[in-house]
């Protein structure tokens, strides 16, 4: 698999930054590359891997596109773990509790939905409410602390009629030819 996303990385003329790169494999192994981004992964992948590991990629990608060695050894060996928030219907937000706050084992919370605001059940990564990262010095213990920081979420939507009206799906029929 690396051979296939190498190549197509160097086809799209990406030589220096971050690579996004997505793949199917097939049952009988063979690999098709669907995407290359000369990005970052999304889901909050650099965050994740600061908290785990201690290494910066946003300086890391500064470094290299300046030229510069970049610092890619971990400082730490850490698990991190991240949690969306969703909500399970279109609808307006009426009310959220037990978010989580920055804290030990917590060290990135954000909120971005508005009370009183419209929202879309899950769909796509704009639909997310909000999202936090745990850490743990084992696997499990993040994965586990994670679990129980999001059961503690709750949120009310109001799924009346005139608030689901004015809630539409994305369209690409504005971009695609």
């Amino acid at each position: 698999m690396f051979r296939e996303v190498e190549a197509a990385v160097i086809a799209a003329g990406i030589q220096h930054g971050a690579s996004h790169t997505e793949v199917i494999v097939s049952e009988d192994g063979q690999c098709t590359v669907i995407e290359i981004g000369a990005r970052l992964a999304a889901g909050h992948i650099g965050v994740l891997i600061q908290h785990a590991l201690g290494i910066d990629v946003w300086a890391a990608l500064l470094d290299v596109a300046l030229g510069r060695s970049a610092a890619l050894a971990p400082t730490t060996r850490g698990y991190a773990t991240v949690r969306f928030v969703t909500s399970s219907c279109d609808g307006r937000l009426m009310s959220a509790f037990g978010f989580p706050k920055t804290g030990p084992g917590v060290p990135f919370v954000r909120w971005r939905a508005t009370i009183g605001g419209l929202v879309h059940g899950p769909g796509a990564n704009r639909h997310r409410l909000g999202a936090f990262v745990v850490t743990g010095a084992e696997a499990e213990e993040a994965e586990e602390r994670a679990d129980t920081l999001l059961r503690r979420v709750r949120i009310h939507i109001d799924r009346t009629p005139e608030n689901t009206s004015q809630v539409r799906p994305a369209s690409t029929s504005a971009i695609a030819p």
